[in-house]
């Protein structure tokens, strides 16, 4: 239930960002392109879980090295060197840093540019005295 919700989540978001940008608006186009990159960061952090019962890396690491017990919640433990996440059951599903990293850097590059664009479009309006896009190609010939 839960792939299904998401799946139209994303759907959703996708769709009207694209309806957004077909519009002829230039704020209503710089807004699709923001609910597209949303619905994007979502299916990629979503597709970053894994739930199907392999072990979490560390702990397949540290099982093999150390001899673990497949029952042990792992904490650390400086005497042995094992250092890895408590979590309540770390065998049924776990999420991957190294995607939720990708997709925070996204974001922080979709709002430096978002704000450029956002400037941009302030410059345009104030020139012209309009942001709908028919009317600047009329008044740029």
């Amino acid at each position: 239930m839960n792939n299904v919700m998401l799946a139209l989540t994303v759907s959703l978001l996708f769709g009207i960002g694209t309806f957004l940008i077909l519009r002829r608006d230039m704020m209503k186009v710089i807004i699709g392109f923001g609910i597209v990159s949303h619905a994007i960061n979502l299916y990629i952090v979503a597709s970053g879980v894994f739930s199907d019962g392999t072990l979490v890396p560390i702990l397949e690491h540290h099982q093999a090295v150390h001899g673990l017990d497949q029952g042990l919640i792992v904490a650390d433990n400086l005497a042995t060197g094992v250092i890895g996440p408590i979590t309540a059951n770390p065998y049924t599903e776990f999420v991957d840093p190294l995607v939720q990293a990708l997709v925070l850097t996204a974001i922080v590059i979709g709002l430096a540019t978002t704000a450029f664009i956002l400037t941009l479009a302030y410059r345009i309006y104030e020139e012209y005295g309009t942001t709908d896009v028919q009317e600047l190609r009329r008044l740029w010939g």
